[in-house]
């Protein structure tokens, strides 16, 4: 395997700083005194500057950065992205569109007593799993060294963010987020599998999955319009 060459640094600084941006902001410390300074409202503002920022200077310099050839293409990751896909679309759509006391900003549901409801019970942090799984999904399926570097530094984002979320709610949610994680679970599926929640497909709001099942076809066909990348292998090649 090649190593990393200074060609790439511009994308590894770009990576970095999304990544830790997103850490050190939502750090309870830095937070607070941000928040004090200013208020809840300008500080969210700040927030999504610095978040388009270093996200669009990440893209570009994953665009500018040079091909270097790592896995290949694998036939494999590529079907495994078409079929995972729709679940990640999914928990976006629906976990986007659903309060959720496991949010960033969403305390006060938590101080509530809110019990997890519709995708909540297939993941409590079902935007966070979806963006872990669409750069898990990318990572294996673009295998060459900047696709490693834009993608794994989306996929530590993930789950770097749902372990400080995690944390955060453990110290200052007391009972209430006991009894929230209890009636949930991180993984997909886990709680339910071990029959500490019972979903139905109403219950999540079949508007939702319609809308999660539209956007992931968008996203499959659009793929290739955007970035001349084909998305179904052996259909639509070059």
């Amino acid at each position: 395997m090649p190593g990393v060459s200074d060609s790439f640094l511009p994308l590894i600084v770009a990576t970095v700083a999304f990544v830790a941006s997103h850490f050190v902001l939502s750090a309870t410390p830095v937070r607070g005194r941000l928040v004090r300074a200013a208020s809840e409202p300008v500080f969210l503002i700040g927030y999504s500057l610095v978040a388009f920022a270093t996200f669009g200077w990440m893209c570009v310099a994953y665009a500018r950065a040079p091909f270097e050839d790592l896995w290949g293409d694998p036939l494999w990751a590529r079907w495994l992205a078409v079929l995972v896909m729709p679940l990640a679309t999914v928990l976006l759509v629906a976990g986007l569109s659903t309060a959720n006391p496991a949010t960033v900003g969403m305390g006060r549901l938590l101080a509530e007593g809110r019990s997890p409801v519709g995708i909540q019970k297939v993941s409590r942090h079902p935007m966070m799993v979806a963006l872990a799984l669409w750069a898990a999904l990318h990572l294996l399926a673009n295998g060459d060294e900047a696709s490693l570097i834009l993608f794994g530094g989306m996929l530590v984002l993930a789950l770097g963010g749902i372990a400080h979320i995690e944390a955060r709610r453990r110290t200052i949610g007391g009972t209430n987020w006991q009894r929230f994680a209890a009636a949930s679970s991180v993984v997909p599926f886990a709680a339910i599998a071990a029959g500490r929640a019972r979903v139905t497909l109403g219950e999540i709001g079949w508007n939702r999955i319609a809308a999660g099942i539209v956007l992931y076809f968008i996203l499959l066909f659009g793929h290739r319009l955007v970035i001349d990348v084909p998305l179904l292998p052996g259909l639509f090649r070059h």
